[in-house]
């Protein structure tokens, strides 16, 4: 007799006379026997024999259950929505101190509730955050983010905050920049207010070397939320790339009179002091921020690149020895710091294999390549310019884009007068 397949959460769920959601539970926390097409990111499917089996399985191991487990699961789901609830609450004023907090309370809530798909998704989120800002390494976070996704999908595909984290591993690990360009237009559509998908498409924007779209976008983002200074950071990071580094500079002072902080401002702060004409007082103030945040990469990388420019080969050889060297409290994604050094010490043909690994590492930097400052030397190097391929999809497709563009005319007049107050002031 041919087995009787079920090939949906829908159907599987009416086999037996439950919601999906309940099925999906039995399915994480008792081991209900589903299946993936295709691997694990396939649709569902499952044998009715094999859930019959499993059901009486089940109550010969269960004959004493009662109301105490209802009493339990609804206990642990609060718990969840709980832990959730101050994750999200975090989330919105996020900074990279705060992120390994988050990210362990959404773990708490997915332990509590493996079907909690807000907290899958959150914990995605605070895992792809983490990597950007060097907080973790980005081949341990990334993975993490896409196993999370992979079941968050499974409970809401077609959510809104489901395809903006689609839209964000696309961009930073896949590279697969149209589908992520395709991902955070239809969200904007969608949810004009996303911050996250506003910051994520300010990123891509980097990526392709389209500025002024990208400054727009940042800047309507910090805007939204003045109080993530990563927000803030962008905008500076992006004036730097522009080569406005006086601008750069001042927009780095307004974000830490606002309270800004972290490794991230200091770094753009380093980068833009270096292409200022680094002297006695910048190497000094870059040396103050290395000591700050000693263990961030992109620091010390800029400091070796100061003293590099400066004729302090030494010191800078140190640092570069530093970086190469395994060292238990240093992340191992310090592939673009390695680049800096480098850079400063006019070896091009050495910063040119670690900028390939910090493209490969998914490092936020790299996103820059294709119009850092720092990098420019290495125009018209054929195995530069063959990185700079992979790097974004330059040329802008105006059909895609009909959003974004009209959001973007909608904030550049208030971003250029923004400017403009803050070089007066």
């Amino acid at each position: 007799m041919p087995k009787l397949r079920l090939d949906s959460w829908k159907s599987i769920a009416e086999y037996l006379e439950r919601s999906p959601r309940t099925v999906q539970r039995w399915h994480a926390l008792n081991g209900l026997p589903v299946h993936h097409f295709g691997g694990c990111k396939g649709s569902v499917f499952a044998y009715a024999q094999e859930i019959d089996r499993w059901m009486i399985t089940l109550a010969e191991e269960t004959p004493c259950a009662d109301g105490d487990g209802d009493e339990a699961f609804e206990a642990r789901n609060k718990r969840s929505r709980d832990l959730t609830m101050r994750a999200r609450e975090m989330w919105e004023t996020h900074s990279e101190e705060t992120l390994v907090t988050i990210a362990g309370l959404y773990r708490k809530a997915i332990d509590q509730d493996p079907c909690n798909a807000e907290a899958l998704l959150g914990l995605a989120d605070a895992m792809i955050a983490s990597a950007l800002k060097g907080a973790m390494d980005t081949s341990v976070a990334y993975s993490c983010a896409t196993e999370a996704l992979r079941r968050a999908e499974q409970l809401e595909a077609n959510s809104v905050d489901v395809l903006c984290s689609q839209a964000w591993l696309n961009m930073v690990y896949g590279r697969k920049w149209r589908q992520a360009r395709a991902g955070f237009e239809d969200i904007l559509s969608k949810r004009p207010q996303g911050t996250f998908s506003l910051s994520g498409l300010a990123l891509l924007h980097i990526a392709d070397g389209n500025l002024s779209s990208a400054s727009s976008c940042a800047w309507e983002a910090w805007m939204q939320n003045t109080l993530v200074s990563s927000l803030g950071a962008m905008v500076c990071w992006i004036k730097y790339l522009q080569g406005d580094y006086e601008l750069a500079l001042e927009l780095v002072g307004q974000v830490r009179g606002s309270g800004g902080c972290g490794a991230i401002i200091a770094a753009v702060e380093a980068l833009a002091l270096n292409q200022a004409g680094a002297d006695e007082a910048s190497i000094k103030r870059i040396e103050c921020l290395a000591m700050e945040y000693p263990q961030n990469q992109i620091l010390q990388g800029a400091l070796g690149y100061a003293y590099a420019t400066t004729k302090q080969t030494g010191k800078a050889l140190e640092i570069l020895e530093d970086l190469t060297q395994p060292h238990v409290k240093k992340k191992p994604n310090n592939a673009y710091a390695r680049a800096l050094v480098f850079m400063g010490m006019g070896s091009g043909r050495d910063a040119t294999p670690c900028l390939e690994a910090s493209f490969d590492e998914g490092s936020l930097w790299s996103l820059g390549f294709r119009t850092d400052p720092v990098l420019r030397r290495l125009r018209g190097e054929a195995r530069f310019d063959l990185l700079l391929q992979k790097v974004g999809t330059p040329v802008f497709n105006s059909g895609q884009a009909g959003r974004s563009l009209a959001f973007m005319v909608r904030t550049a007049a208030n971003q250029r007068e923004a400017d403009r107050n803050l070089a007066r002031a």
